[in-house]
Formats: structure tokens, C-alpha cells, sequence
């Protein structure tokens, strides 16, 4: 969906829905490069409270992705939903994530004791 403009020293300075002839390379929604840059884009025109707010919002986005992630596990779980019903690129993404999550789980007790790391 979005496709980004960049200057000459590769920083991304604006972004469009549909390809343009200054902006005509696609990053997916969730690249870290594009977040940080809605991120600062937001932080530039917040102020004051609704600066905080804003802050607090984003980074609680990274905290119902979690939630999210656990949701749609469980309804694949309870063959609610059926993992073939999502899209492909969401398909891909869950895959991903499951793979590193079961990669984490192999490691055992190299990754130690944290009740932050929640695995399927």
C-alpha cells in the first residue's frame, strides 16, 4: 500500500498510496523504516498533551500486536478460522513470527526465565 519517496541520502521523506514517479518503492505497513518515520511525522505535528498521548498510543501499538497475534492463534486453535481464510501477506507474517517463535522455544534454557516472552 504505501509507496515512499526518499532524498538523497536515502531517508524517506514523504509517502503515497499509488506509485509516482518520485515515489515508486513499496515498503510493507509494518516496515520498521516507515513506522519510525510515521512516528516523527506525528511527533512534528503534536504538541504539548496530545504529543504524550500520541507517544503512549504508539507504543502500545507494539503491545496489541501481541494480543492480536495470541488472538488470531486462538481462533486457529478453536478452528474458528482456518489460517488459509487470511490473506497471503498475512499469512506470510504469521508464519514468520510463528517460525521465530519456535525457534525462541527451541533455544530452551538459553533464553531463561521472562514472563515478557509469551510463545504459542
Amino acid at each position: 500500500m504505501p509507496y515512499v519517496s526518499r532524498s538523497h541520502d536515502g531517508k524517506i521523506t514523504s509517502i503515497h498510496q499509488e506509485e509516482t514517479s518520485t515515489a515508486n518503492e513499496f515498503l510493507e505497513t509494518d516496515n520498521p523504516e516507515l513506522t519510525a518515520f510515521l512516528v516523527q511525522m506525528g511527533q512534528q505535528q503534536q504538541d504539548g498533551k496530545e504529543g504524550e498521548i500520541h507517544q503512549e498510543l504508539v507504543a502500545s501499538d507494539f503491545e496489541m500486536i501481541r494480543v492480536l497475534e495470541d488472538l488470531i492463534t486462538t481462533l486457529i486453535d478453536k478452528r474458528v478460522l482456518m489460517m488459509t481464510d487470511l490473506p497471503k501477506a498475512a499469512q506470510r507474517k504469521l508464519s514468520q513470527r510463528y517460525s521465530l517463535r519456535s525457534k525462541l522455544t527451541d533455544l530452551g534454557g538459553i533464553v531463561g526465565q521472562n514472563d515478557d516472552i509469551m510463545l504459542p
